[in-house]
């Protein structure tokens, strides 16, 4: 069997590494001769693919962002399903991202009808755009979904679809211990704050701005260490030129679970990390800025009123969040100062938020990558 991964971002490369690790796991039972070919990060890198290419390349997130490289694009979209077509691929499994794998899946299922197509991470039609359920529909045989309440809007067009949850809660959380602050070599009198700002160089240069000023205001008051999650080295050159003279103390570290453990509260921009920092305990404040004409168009769609996942879920604002005009210095200081002043807030997010972590998968006897895995191994032996 011949399996074919695409993942166009980091969280998207975490969850395809899983699900290959697993289906090696429940192939070493069953003795098949199985491959991997496929597009993805250094996480999927490690767990056997040979990337066609850079991913970064794919990394793009907006309608006007992605403007500027859209002939580039579409030269690998036909790069891509000419690979797909000539590997021998029984089964395209397409992650997130769907700007590139929805326009890759449809070419793919145009030209070789026999391969089995598999995405996970369903589009947020519940959010905006709901027309794109029966798109897909049309394209995939199966949707793996991280939220217990999106195969319904699926299914009513007859693509089969299933929750599995969230492949990021199956990860090795860190206990939170003073130990792992001597392990960072901080002192005992700072507050700690991790900070996300995000994986693509537009967002860290519409963020760090805001969040330097940010952090300046709060260390006015608080001794401050920052922890910028950011394993890219690139981006932390880039980070570096925002931050000269900032009144805070601050550190770079690729260990992004051990930092959100050890830190006090985080400041993190919205996706999955959020819910890995939830798992770890960490009370935090979302924050999010976008290209301003792409999010005037997202604005005329959007359905719903929050956009971090742990918001959604509770119809209410669990945890703050501040997204384009909102994402202020200020308003950022006063959020997170709220926080470190008020104990009981942050213990209460905390708490509510480990209720939610628990609805989409947390201690979950069976891993999202392992079901995920044995649905798609099944479908391999269909063909």
């Amino acid at each position: 069997m011949k399996f074919y991964f695409i993942a166009g971002e980091n969280s998207g490369d975490f969850i395809g590494a899983q699900i290959i690790k697993s289906i090696k796991k429940i192939n070493s039972d069953r003795g098949k001769n199985i491959s991997f070919y496929g597009i993805g990060g250094p996480q999927m890198k490690l767990a056997g693919i040979k990337s066609l290419f850079d991913f970064e390349q794919i990394n793009l997130m907006g309608f006007f962002e992605v403007l500027p490289h859209i002939f580039h694009i579409n030269k690998l979209i036909n790069e891509t399903v000419n690979d797909i077509v000539n590997s021998g691929t029984k089964i395209l499994v397409t992650i997130d991202s769907p700007g590139f794998t929805f326009r890759v899946a449809a070419k793919v299922r145009k030209l070789a009808p026999e391969i089995k197509l598999v995405h996970v991470v369903a589009p947020s039609v519940w959010a905006y755009k709901e027309g794109r359920a029966k798109k897909y529909s049309k394209v995939y045989d199966k949707l793996l979904t991280l939220l217990p309440f999106e195969p319904p809007y699926f299914t009513e067009y007859g693509l089969s679809s299933e929750f599995i949850g969230y492949p990021a809660l199956e990860q090795d959380f860190y206990d939170k211990s003073k130990d792992l602050r001597h392990d960072f070599n901080i002192p005992d009198n700072q507050k700690i704050i991790a900070i996300t700002p995000g994986s693509r160089k537009s967002e860290i240069s519409r963020h760090i701005p805001i969040i330097r000023e940010a952090l300046d205001i709060l260390s006015s008051t608080t001794r401050l260490t920052a922890i910028f999650i950011q394993p890219n080295e690139l981006h932390v050159n880039l980070i570096n030129k925002y931050l000269v003279g900032a009144k805070f103390d601050f550190i770079f570290s690729t260990e992004k679970l051990k930092s959100f453990a050890v830190s006090d509260l985080a400041l993190a921009k919205s996706g999955t990390n959020t819910i890995e920092i939830a798992a770890s305990g960490t009370p935090m404040v979302v924050g999010y800025k976008l290209n301003y004409l792409t999010y005037l168009v997202i604005k005329a769609c959007i359905k719903i009123k929050y956009v971090n996942i742990i918001n959604i879920i509770s119809n209410k604002e669990v945890i703050p969040e501040f997204i384009q005009s909102d994402f202020t210095a200020t308003n950022i200081a006063n959020a997170l100062n709220a926080l470190i002043s008020d104990p009981n807030k942050a213990n209460s997010q905390t708490v509510d938020t480990k209720k939610i972590l628990k609805i989409i998968g947390l201690d979950n006897k069976q891993s999202p990558s392992t079901k995920a895995a044995e649905i798609i191994f099944s479908m391999g032996l269909e063909n």
